[in-house]
C-alpha cells in the first residue's frame, strides 16, 4: 500500500502542477474545438432515398389540386400546419418563414432547387426534405417536409452559443488556474511568515498547515520545522551552558578569594594548599570546558588508528585501580577475545576512563565494577556497570547533558565538573556510535557505550 501512496501525483508537487497545466490545457483544446464546431456552418445535405420520396409524393398528391397559392397555404394549415415548408419557386420566396429556424440561411433552399431530385437537408435539429415541385395556378411552388429532431443533451456544446461557450471556457480555465496559483502561494506565504518570526526572535514559530501536505512543500514544512525546534534546542542549551559556567566559574573563584583574604590576614600558609586545590579545578573545568565545545563545534578532527581496544581498556582500568584500590573495589574486565576497531584511541581511552571513574566515585567501598566488552554484528558495545545507588529513569537521558547533576547540591564531593559524561557522549556521538544508561534491578547503574565496527 505504500508504493501505491508513493504513485499519487498529488503527493508531489510536480505532479500537482503537471496535472493542473495539463487541465487547463486540455479545457483550451477542448473549448478551441467547442468553438471551431460553432464557427462551420451546422448544415448539411443527404441523399434522400426513393421510398421515401415516393412517400412523401404521395403525401403531396391531395395539395396538388390546389386551384392557387393561397389555397395550398389554407389546406396546408388544415392539415399539418407545422409539417410543410412552402416556397415560391418562381422567386425563391419562402411563404412559410415562421416555419425556418432563425438562423437557418435561405439561400440552402435556392441550392436545392437547382438539383435534380429531392435531398435531405438537415440543420441543427431541423430536417427538410424537398424540394416537390408543384403548378398552382400560374405559380410555380416546391415543399419540404419539416421535421424536428429531438433537442440534443445539455453537454452537446454545439449547442451552445459561441458567446457562451466562451466565457464558460474563460471561467473554467481562470478558476484552475487560480485554484493552482493558490495551492502554491499560500503555503509559501505561510513559511515566509513564520521564518520572519523566527527571526524577530520567536522561537516557538511554527508551520502548521504546510508540513500537513503530501508533496515537497510538505517536506519543506517539516524541515522548517525540524530546522526551529533544532535552533530553538541549541539556543535554549546555549543560555543555560552560559548560566551553568557562570556558576561553576564563580564558586571556586570565590573559594579561591576567601582563602587569599585568610592568609593575607593570619600572614600564614595554611591556606596556600586549599587556593591551589581551588585553582586546579578551575583548570581542570577550563580544560574540559574547552574539549567539550570543540567536540560540540565539531571542530576536534579525530586522528583514526586501528588498534586493539581489550588492551585499551586494560591500560585504563590499570591506570584507575589505584583509586579503586583505595576504597577496596574490584575492577573486573570480561572479554571472550581481542577486538580492534578503528577509532581515535586518545578520545576514546578519555570517553572510557570518564565512565570508569564515575563509576569508582559512585560506587559504595568493597563493590565490584563490571567492564564488558562485547560485539553483535557490527556493533560493538562497552558497558560499565556499578553497585552505586542509581538514578531516578526520568534522569537517565540527562545525565549525558552539560552541567547536569542528580544531586542539587554543588559541592566537589556530589560531583565533579558535570561536563564528564556531556564530552563522553560527544566523543561516542563523533565516531558515529550511541550512548545510554540504564539501572540494574538489583541496584547499580551501567553506561553502554556502542562504537560501529569498521
Amino acid at each position: 500500500m505504500n508504493w501505491l501512496l508513493r504513485l499519487n501525483p498529488f503527493h508531489y508537487l510536480a505532479g500537482r502542477i503537471f496535472l493542473w497545466f495539463w487541465l487547463v490545457l486540455l479545457i483550451a483544446v477542448f473549448g478551441t474545438l467547442a468553438l471551431s464546431r460553432t464557427l462551420v456552418e451546422q448544415t448539411e445535405i443527404r441523399r434522400l432515398p426513393h421510398s421515401i420520396i415516393e412517400q412523401l409524393q404521395h403525401q403531396i398528391q391531395p395539395f396538388s389540386r390546389s386551384k392557387s397559392t393561397s389555397e395550398l397555404l389554407a389546406k396546408l394549415q388544415q392539415a399539418q400546419p407545422e409539417r410543410w415548408l412552402l416556397v415560391n419557386a418562381d422567386n425563391n420566396t419562402v411563404l412559410t418563414p415562421e416555419l425556418l429556424p432563425a438562423d437557418f440561411d435561405q439561400h440552402w433552399l435556392t441550392e436545392l432547387s437547382l438539383l435534380s431530385r429531392p435531398r435531405w437537408l438537415k440543420h441543427h435539429n431541423t430536417s427538410l426534405a424537398g424540394p416537390f415541385m408543384l403548378k398552382v395556378g400560374t405559380d410555380n411552388v416546391a415543399l419540404y417536409q419539416k421535421r424536428q429532431r429531438p433537442p440534443q443533451p445539455w453537454w452537446r456544446l454545439n449547442q451552445i452559443p459561441q458567446h457562451v461557450l466562451l466565457l464558460i471556457t474563460l471561467v473554467i480555465s481562470a478558476v484552475a488556474s487560480f485554484v493552482l496559483a493558490v495551492s502554491i502561494s499560500r503555503p509559501l506565504r505561510e513559511l515566509l511568515q513564520s521564518t520572519l518570526q523566527l527571526a524577530d526572535g520567536k522561537l516557538d514559530s511554527r508551520v502548521t498547515h504546510l508540513s500537513k501536505r503530501k508533496d515537497e512543500l510538505g517536506q519543506l514544512g517539516i524541515s522548517f520545522n525540524t530546522m526551529a525546534e533544532r535552533i530553538s534546542t541549541l539556543l535554549t542549551n546555549q543560555q543555560r551552558l552560559l548560566r551553568d559556567i557562570s556558576h561553576e566559574l564563580r564558586s571556586p573563584l570565590a573559594r579561591a578569594q576567601l582563602a587569599l583574604g585568610l592568609t593575607e590576614r593570619q600572614q600564614t600558609l595554611t591556606q596556600m594548599p586549599r587556593l591551589k586545590q581551588e585553582l586546579d579545578r578551575l583548570d581542570s573545568m577550563l580544560d574540559e570546558l574547552l574539549t567539550f565545545s570543540k567536540l560540540d563545534a565539531g571542530q576536534y578532527q579525530l586522528d583514526k588508528q586501528r588498534f586493539d581496544l581489550t588492551e585499551l581498556l586494560a591500560e585504563i582500568i590499570d591506570v584507575n585501580q589505584v583509586e579503586a584500590d583505595a576504597k577496596q573495589q574490584s575492577i573486573v574486565l570480561k572479554t571472550t577475545t581481542p577486538i580492534t576497531i578503528s577509532a581515535d584511541s586518545r578520545l576514546l581511552a578519555r570517553a572510557i576512563e570518564n565512565v570508569l571513574r564515575n563509576a569508582i566515585k559512585y560506587s559504595p567501598v568493597q563493590s565490584i565494577i563490571s567492564c564488558l566488552l562485547q560485539q553483535h554484528g557490527q556493533v560493538l558495545d562497552i558497558t560499565i556497570c556499578d553497585q552505586g545507588a542509581g538514578i531516578a529513569q526520568e534522569q537517565l537521558h540527562a545525565i549525558f547533558e552539560p552541567f547536569y547533576r542528580v544531586s542539587d547540591s554543588r559541592t566537589p564531593e556530589a560531583g565533579g565538573t558535570g561536563l564528564g559524561l556531556a564530552i563522553v557522549a560527544q566523543i561516542i556521538r563523533q565516531h558515529g556510535g550511541k550512548v545510554n544508561a540504564s539501572n540494574l534491578d538489583k541496584g547499580g547503574l551501567c553506561i553502554s557505550l556502542q562504537l560501529p565496527v569498521n
